[in-house]
Formats: structure tokens, sequence, C-alpha cells
């Protein structure tokens, strides 16, 4: 047989397995016997210790990619699954494990696991405010600040977030390294609030009385539920999706560590002065509609729920009367399922989101300028289009709807912003011509309006937070800081792969496939230290990376290059990009593959780019980390164009609101128009090359952002979403095991497991297989402090004997080696040691 991936060594009859299931995930058997050949196995499942009728199990699953049943971690006497903090703990550490084990904790009521400086968070869909007390917020300062982790593990605080923050702040002010987090997830995973807790928790690390200090304290922390207001929606499975990703740098004032030491602090302090924001794809498709059970973002819902006063102020055209205005009044926000958001209704937020406006210094005119910029979006999906009585190629606006918009916007007259989205303006060799709209592209036009209008109002936002937030800014002291410290807090989007995949889903990816590169790659320096802190070789420890996607996607002939370049041609479609992806590029012919192999079973190529027969015209495939994912190409090269038209443009410079007319002019000076007249075809070309297409521009953000955090010193925190009915102390098991996977969680295992698959502690090692040396099992458990590594040495230097090979310079390569405080065995010495353990109870 093949030989076992790390933790996997082909298991003996009796032991404790892990089947796939599709429809529980993982289901823990007990293994009965193999076939001779190894094809086959047949197990007795054990689902909540009961055990069930025998099953026949295929080894030929992808899953057992080496024929060999993922092990399960049970008591070696009573057979009860074990349970562990820390992942790093398990002596079998494989996919079913860690499933099992976060599932055991998470209906304890822990809804956190650490894996070696890595936290794994599932979303408990409760607040446990035991866990996020002062007291507890002290708790951890205690053992990760002040005593910097020192004194016996047992003293360890549980795994919690507040670990990893405690550790930001010391790499912070004890080593002045600047510092990052990066927290990644699926939808309703907990992202959005694990990055809160973390900050509060920062901010609460080191005080200050002084009153400015204190503002800006403020300020930092409420400019979190700013951006929910204005970036979050409610969608199927969250209440409060950030419907945008945003790095947060926090700054502080770190104290010169020699300097600390001379006043005798052991701990130099770092005060919190001030924070800095960058956002990245914000889904502004949402204004122009969502699905049925979702909201648009929750900002529209707490302006029609803000007070008579409020509403009366900002628009009393469209928002006056005693009560609440009904969301169905406008087109684009249709009627909701629910008013209430978290436990609080939409008018409660509202209260909320005006409060820190006015902190960070939106108040009076701006506050009104900004919300009747909300509500011009609003009205443009109440426009009514039809075809002009007079030309059935022009288009007729209602002309109710279409006044209280051009009021709203400041026009004289409605002609101006009529005009805007009924014309188009084409550029010939000699002349510009005004080509009328139908009432389809006309509604496609006002759509696009609203989509920019709302990206310039939340742009506007994130700018005026920075303003109100940056220590250069605003820290009292800035004036005596050369540097300002940085813990940056990254919360973006998950792995995404759906029932149709499109361009948002492509752009979401590829961000991930950048960040599972440095995961992958700070994973392997984080083994490295702990084997250098064991005092073991490394060896020659190897890990596959993702370059090859990241080539597809980005490289000289990838899909970047190859989209951009048919926003480029004069008819450049979404057909001819897919075309050219697959002919310029190698791929993975699944159906041609099959076609020839004739029925003989055939591997999979080693290529990210995949075809498949049952894709359709518009269909490719890419092969991610987290697993293929199927993209639908329709739309790409329109919504990587993003233009807007300078008909839009023209209209948003003469409207009376400064918001809208001052952030779409800013865009349409750094883009300049396509439509220039001059001569045809260079001047077209030489215009759009010049505008920056939406990926080219994400690509550009991602590049800053991973120069940024390769700066830092990176810390990790995967969340978890249980359940999709949002269920306390219930795991799905098939919903969780997946996010795993693109959490990187599995692939990071693999890396960590590579040279060593399996470790014990010296007492465990003593414990389990002292009989080995003359001694009845658990004999080894009470042994002189400093004598157990020797024991374990000269223990096991016998018992795998046998195992040991030679390597090409003639030297002994022994099946296990002993560190400082652990014992690493080598691929199948692990299961060597338990072969002779089960045959000696047998005896």
């Amino acid at each position: 047989m093949m030989s076992s991936p790390p933790g996997e060594e082909d298991a003996t009859e009796g032991a404790a397995v892990y089947v796939d299931s599709p429809s529980l995930g993982w289901i823990p058997c007990t293994l009965l016997s193999v076939s001779p050949d190894g094809s086959s196995a047949s197990v007795r499942p054990r689902q909540d210790g009961v055990p069930a009728a025998p099953l026949s199990v295929d080894l030929s699953n992808p899953l057992y990619a080496s024929g060999a049943l993922p092990r399960a971690n049970v008591h070696p006497e009573s057979g009860a699954p074990v349970q562990v903090a820390d992942l790093c703990d398990l002596t079998y550490l494989n996919e079913p494990a860690i499933l099992y084990n976060l599932g055991a904790r998470h209906a304890a009521g822990l809804p956190y696991t650490r894996t070696g400086d890595i936290v794994i968070a599932v979303n408990p869909y409760q607040w446990m405010a035991e866990l996020y007390g002062d007291d507890n917020k002290g708790r951890y300062a205690d053992h990760y600040i002040h005593s910097r982790g020192g004194g016996d593990d047992n003293d360890r605080p549980p795994p919690h977030v507040y670990e990893i923050s405690a550790a930001a702040y010391v790499g912070l002010a004890l080593h002045a390294a600047d510092q990052s987090v990066l927290v990644s997830g699926e939808s309703g995973a907990g992202k959005t609030e694990t990055v809160k807790i973390m900050m509060n928790h920062l901010a609460a690390l080191e005080g200050s009385s002084s009153p400015a200090t204190s503002l800006v304290v403020r300020r930092v922390l409420e400019s979190n539920p700013l951006l929910e207001a204005f970036g979050n929606a409610r969608t199927s499975s969250n209440d409060n999706s950030s419907r945008f990703g945003k790095y947060i740098q926090l700054q502080f004032d770190a104290e010169d560590p020699y300097a600390a030491q001379l006043k005798g602090r052991q701990v130099p302090s770092c005060v919190l002065a001030g924070s800095r924001c960058r956002t990245y794809l914000l889904e502004k498709g949402r204004v122009a509609g969502h699905d049925g059970m979702e909201r648009s973002f929750h900002v529209f819902y707490q302006l029609l729920a803000a007070p008579q006063d409020f509403r009366e102020q900002v628009w009393p055209e469209g928002l006056r009367g005693s009560h609440s205005v009904p969301p169905q009044t406008f087109a684009c926000l249709g009627v909701p399922s629910t008013d209430t958001i978290e436990g609080k209704a939409d008018g409660q937020h509202h209260h909320v989101t005006v409060g820190a406006l006015r902190l960070i210094g939106v108040t009076e005119d701006r506050l009104v300028m900004l919300y009747r910029a909300i509500c011009v979006v609003l009205q443009l999906s109440n426009l009514v289009f039809s075809p002009h009585p007079d030309d059935d190629d022009k288009t007729h606006i209602a002309p109710d709807g279409l006044a209280l918009l051009s009021e709203l916007m400041g026009f004289d007259t409605p002609a101006t912003v009529e005009r805007a989205l009924t014309y188009r303006t084409v550029v010939t060799r000699h002349e510009r011509l005004s080509v009328p709209l139908g009432p389809v592209a006309a509604a496609d036009v006002r759509d696009a309006f609203a989509k920019e209008i709302y990206g310039a109002a939340f742009d506007w936002l994130v700018g005026t937070i920075n303003g109100a937030t940056a220590a250069e800014e605003t820290y009292e002291a800035r004036g005596d800081v050369e540097k300002f410290g940085i813990i940056g807090l990254l919360d973006i989007f998950g792995f995404e792969s759906f029932e149709v995949n499109r361009f948002e889903q492509l752009c979401i990816n590829y961000a991930n496939e950048r960040l599972q590169q440095k995961f992958t790659a700070d994973t392997f320096r984080s083994v490295q230290h702990e084997y250098e802190s064991e005092g073991i070789p490394l060896g020659e420890l190897r890990y596959d990376d993702n370059a090859d996607v990241l080539g597809l996607i980005e490289g000289r002939m990838g899909l970047i290059a190859i989209l951009n370049e048919e926003c480029i041609r004069p008819k450049g479609n979404d057909a001819i990009f897919v075309s050219k992806v697959y002919t310029m590029n190698v791929h993975d012919d699944v159906g041609a593959r099959k076609k020839a192999a004739r029925g003989k079973k055939t591997a999979a190529v080693a290529v990210p780019l995949v075809k498949e027969i049952a894709f359709r015209e518009l269909e490719f495939g890419i092969r991610h980390y987290a697993g293929p994912v199927r993209y639908h190409a329709a739309g790409f090269v329109k919504k990587n164009m993003d233009n807007v038209p300078s008909d839009l443009t023209e209209c948003a410079g003469k409207c009376g609101n400064a918001l809208i007319r001052e952030e779409l002019t800013k865009k349409a000076v750094a883009v300049p128009a396509r439509n220039a007249p001059g001569k045809p075809g260079l001047n077209r070309r030489k215009s759009t090359l010049s505008s920056p297409t939406v990926w080219s521009k994400f690509k550009s953000q991602l590049v800053e952002l991973m120069e940024g955090l390769g700066k830092t010193r990176s810390r990790y925190v995967r969340c978890v979403k249980p359940n999709k009915e949002k269920k306390p102390r219930v795991m799905d098991n098939v919903s969780a095991v997946e996010q795993l996977r693109c959490a990187g969680v599995v692939a990071a295992v693999t890396v960590s497991r590579a040279l060593f698959p399996n470790r014990l502690t010296h007492e465990g090692a003593l414990d389990r297989f002292s009989f080995l040396g003359g001694r009845a099992p658990g004999g080894g458990a009470h042994v002189p402090e400093g004598q157990s590594r020797k024991n374990v040495e000269r223990l096991l230097g016998v018992s795998l004997r046998t195992l040991e090979t030679t390597a090409d310079d003639g030297s002994v390569v022994k099946a296990f080696v002993c560190g400082n405080s652990r014992v690493y065995f080598r691929h199948g010495a692990l299961e060597h040691l338990e072969s002779a353990r089960v045959d000696s109870l047998g005896d």
C-alpha cells in the first residue's frame, strides 16, 4: 500500500478510526478487519457510544488518500474520546479528529480551541458574559503580559482570543515589532464580533486618564458599529453580515523598552493612540436588489425608523409622517422579514449610529448631507421607466418620482437627471452623439448611478472616520512620537463556493488564495520554531503551496490579464474570455481524459484549471486550496470595467449635495474618460488602459495589504459557523468540516505533521508504553524530575530498533526523536507501539 499521510498509519484490528459519511461528515468506528489486498475494510460505527451493524468501507475513497482510515484519539483504557484544549496535544491530528474535538468543546460551552498559536473560534450563538468580563481580561493580561507566559503550563488559561490580542500586545511592547491578527471565516461565523472583542481587549490593556486620549479611544471603538451600519446587511446566513472586507490598524504610542527598563517597568507601556481603516470590495450591488429574505444595508432601515424630526430634517418631502416609513415605500428595499437586528430594533440602532457619527465630527449640515445622499439612492430605485409615447427607442420616466429625485439632488429642473439616465454620449471620429436608451438600458444606468453614489458615501465615511481617529491627526502627544506601533486586525470575507459562482466569488477566492499562501508559510515558520525550542533537527521539511493557482489568476497569461484584455477590445465579451482562459493555460480536460481512458481508472491531473464535460459555454473551473469551484463568467467583462458613464459624472458634478458632487467628480478626475474625442482605436485603447479595472484595483490593494502584513508578526483566528439554524451547542459536521478546509486548518496540520505525524509528552509515552520495558501499563507515570527524557530514549530506543533505517551518509535514522518535553514519532512508529500494546493486553 502507499505510504500514509501525516498521522495515518495502517490501523490494527480494534483500533478507533473515522469513516467518511456524506450526511454526517465523519463517523467514529471500530476497525474490524482490512482485506488482504488493502482495498477495503470492515468497521463497526459507534454513534453516541452505541455499536451498530458492521459496514464495508472502500479504501479507494480520495479522502483516504493513502488507503488508511484516519485514527481517532481515545483513552487507552476506557476507549472514550479524548478532548483537548490544544489540538497539538492530540496524538492523531487529522481532519475528523479536529472536527470531533471542536464539536465536543462546542457542546460543552467552550467556543475556543487553540492549535499552537492559532485560535479556532466556534460561534456559540449566545453571549457568554463570564468569558468577556473585566476579571477574565485581567486573567489573560496577567498571564501573557505581566508574567509573559511564564510559569507552569497547567496555569495557562483556557484558549481564548484574548491570548491572541495579549500576545500581539506583548510583541509590540516588548519587541517593538508591528503585529497583525488575521480573522477569517464564512458569513455568520463571528468574524466581526471577534474583531470587536479583541479591539475592546487591546483598548483596555493600557488605559489613559487623559480626556483627549479617552475621546480617541471612544472614536476608535465606536467606528466599528458605524461601519456595520453602512457596510453590513441581513443575509440568509447572518443577521449582521459584513458585505465588505476591512483592515483596521490600531496605532499605539509604544514606550521604548530600554527607557521602560530604566524606570523599573518590566513591560513597556503601549497606549492606544488612534487607528486607520482600509476597506475592500464593498458589495455595492446590494443597493440595486437582494434576495427576498435578505435586506439591503442596515442604514436604510435605520433611517426609515428614525424619529420624525430627524427624517423631516433630512428629506421632508419623502420621509414625512409621525410613524416610521415602511421599507416597501422604496423599491430597492421591498418588504423585509424583520426590523430587529441582534436584539435591537432599527430605530434603536439609528440612535447608536447617529451618536457615533457625531462622535467623529459628522454633525449638523454634514450629517444631513450624508443621509440625503442615502435618500438619493432610495429614490433612484423608485423611478419608473417605460417606452416613450413618441418613440419606442426612447425612455419616459414617471414625472412624480423624477421630480422628487431632482429636488432632493438640488437641481433646478428634472431635465438634468432625466437626460443623464436616458441618454448615452457616444464619441465618433469627429463628433459627440447623444444616443437614446431604451427602458431596460436606462434602468441599468439608474442602478449603476445608485451603486456609485452609495459607494462614494461609504468611501467618504471611511475617510471621515480615519480623519477623526488617525493618531497623526488626533493624538495629543503625537509630536513626541517618531513612529506609531501597529496592531492590525484583518476582518475579511472567507472562501466562497455556491451553486452559481460569479465575478464577486472569484475576487473573494483570489484574496483567500493570497492569504492562504501567507498562512501556510507562517505555519511552516511556526513548526520551525517548535522544533528549535524542542531541540530537535528540522530535517527536510517541505510543504505544498498554492503558487500554481496564484499563477493561473495573476500570471502574465492569467485570468486577470485575459479579462483586462477583453475589457480593452472593442467587442470583448465573456465567451471569448473563457475560451482564451483555456487556450492560453494548461488545463485538466476531465471529459477528454475520461474518454481516452475508456473506462479505466485514471488519476486527476495536478493543474489548477479544470474543464468538465458538464460545463456550459461560460463556465470554467479552478482547483483552489479549499477545493474545486465552478465559475459562471456571465457579466465578467461588464463588472470588471466598472466605469461610470460621463453623462452620470457630469450630472453628479452639478448636484447640490456636496458629498455626491465632490466624491464622484474626484473619481472622474482619477479615472480619465473612455469616450474623449480623438482617433478611433488608438485613443480608446490608451484611455481604457489608463482606467484601472475592478480586478486590477483589487489586485493592487491586495499587493499593498500583503506587503503591509509581511512587515508584521501575524497571528490567526479561524472562525467557524457550527450550524445554519444559529442554535447554541449544536454542530453540523458536514458544514463545519467544509469550513475547516476553507480556512486552511487541515492544510496547516499537514505542514505541522509532515516530518513527525504523531507526538506524545514524555510522561504520556512512559505511561502508555512502559510495559515494553517490563512494567505494567501506567507504570511509568511517576518518575523523578528530569529523568523522563532519558527513560523515554532508553525505552523507545529498544522498542523501535527494528524500524531504524540508514541514511545515504551511513548514519542511523531512528523512528523517533526525543525533544525537551515531547517525543516525536516518524511514520509508522506509533502504530508499531500500539500494535505491541494490543498484543500485550490480549495476552
